[in-house]
C-alpha cells in the first residue's frame, strides 16, 4: 500500500469541525464504562456485548440498504472486514467488558490511556507518521495528567488479570487502527461499520454459548438500557465518528483525543450523579487539554 497516496485520498475537513467531532466522541465514549456497568448488573459480560453489536449491525446494515450504499465484492474486502470486526469488536471490547468487572474505573481509565501511547510509537513504522518532539510531549503530558488524576481512583479492588486483559484489549485496538489505516477501505463507514458488528457478534455466539449462563441474564431496565446506549450511542454513533476521524487524519493525533474520556468521565459523574470533584481534578483536566492541544498542533507529515 502506498501511505503517499492515501494521504493525498483524504477528504480535508476543517480543523474546527474536527475538534467538534472528536469532542463529541469523547463525549459519548466517556459514558461507555458506565453503561457497561450497569449492563453488567444483568448480563454476563459476553452476552452484553452480544446484543450491542446484534442490534447495532443490524441497524447499521438496514440503514445501508436503504440508501443502497455498495457491499464489498471480492474475497479480499471481506477477508479484510473480517479481521477489523475481530479486532476492533470482538477482541478489544469483548476484553474490555470482561476485564471491567473486576477493575476500579480509575484503573480502567489508566490502562485505557496507553493506547494513544502505544499507537504513538508504532505510527512511524507502520503507518509512516511522524512522531515529533511536540507530539511526543504532548503525548505525555496528557498521559501524567490522566494518571495523576485517576490514580487515586484506582481502589484495591483491581485484579492483575484483568489489568492484562485490558491492556491486551488495547493492543488489539491498536492493530486494528493500524490496519483500517493501511488498507484503506473505499466504502461508506456505514457499511464497513455495520459489518465488523454483525461479525463480532457471530464470533461471540459461540463462546456465550458454551461459557456464560445464560439463564442468568435478567431483561430489566439496567440491560435494555445499556443496550440502547451501547448500541445507538457509542456503537452507531461513537464509533462511526472514530472511523471517520481516523479516514481524515493521523491516526495518532485521533488517538490522542482518548486521553479526554477519563476526565470528561469525572465532570459527568459530577454533574448527573453527584460526585465530588477535586482542584486536582481541574489541573488534570488543563494538562489533558494542554497535551492533546501539543499533539493537534506538532507538525503532520509522512516520515520518508
Amino acid at each position: 500500500m502506498n501511505i503517499h497516496s492515501t494521504k493525498k485520498s483524504r477528504k480535508t475537513i476543517s480543523t474546527a469541525l474536527y475538534t467538534l467531532l472528536a469532542l463529541l466522541f469523547c463525549f459519548i465514549w466517556a459514558a461507555t464504562f458506565i453503561a457497561v456497568k450497569f449492563g453488567l448488573r444483568s448480563s454476563p459480560p459476553l452476552s452484553l456485548m452480544f446484543f450491542r453489536f446484534l442490534l447495532a449491525g443490524c441497524t447499521l446494515m438496514l440503514f445501508a440498504k436503504i440508501c443502497g450504499y455498495q457491499l464489498p465484492n471480492s474475497k479480499q474486502e471481506w477477508s479484510r472486514l473480517i479481521v477489523l470486526g475481530l479486532l476492533n469488536n470482538f477482541a478489544y471490547i469483548g476484553l474490555t467488558a470482561i476485564a471491567l468487572r473486576h477493575l476500579s474505573s480509575g484503573m480502567g481509565a489508566i490502562l485505557a490511556s496507553t493506547n494513544p501511547i502505544i499507537l504513538a510509537l508504532l505510527a512511524p513504522i507502520f503507518l509512516k507518521e511522524k512522531l515529533t518532539s511536540m507530539k511526543g510531549i504532548g503525548l505525555i503530558l496528557a498521559f501524567v495528567s490522566v494518571f495523576i488524576t485517576m490514580y487515586s481512583r484506582q481502589g484495591i479492588d483491581n485484579d492483575p488479570i484483568s489489568m492484562a486483559l485490558l491492556l491486551l484489549a488495547n493492543a488489539f485496538l491498536v492493530t486494528g487502527t493500524i490496519l483500517f489505516k493501511r488498507w484503506t477501505l473505499h466504502y461508506n463507514l456505514t457499511v464497513i461499520n455495520g459489518t465488523q458488528l454483525l461479525i463480532a457478534s457471530i464470533a461471540l455466539l459461540p463462546l456465550i454459548l458454551i461459557w456464560e449462563p445464560i439463564a442468568s441474564i435478567r431483561y430489566d431496565l439496567n440491560l435494555l438500557g445499556a443496550v440502547a446506549y451501547l448500541s445507538f450511542g457509542v456503537s452507531c454513533g461513537g464509533m462511526m465518528i472514530w472511523l471517520f476521524l481516523l479516514r481524515s487524519g493521523d491516526a495518532s493525533k485521533a488517538s490522542a483525543f482518548f486521553f479526554l474520556t477519563p476526565v470528561i468521565g469525572l465532570f459527568l459523574s459530577a454533574f448527573l450523579l453527584g460526585e465530588p470533584l477535586r482542584i486536582l481534578d481541574f489541573f488534570g483536566a488543563t494538562g489533558v487539554a494542554l497535551g492533546i492541544y501539543l499533539v493537534q498542533h506538532s507538525k503532520s507529515g509522512i516520515t520518508e
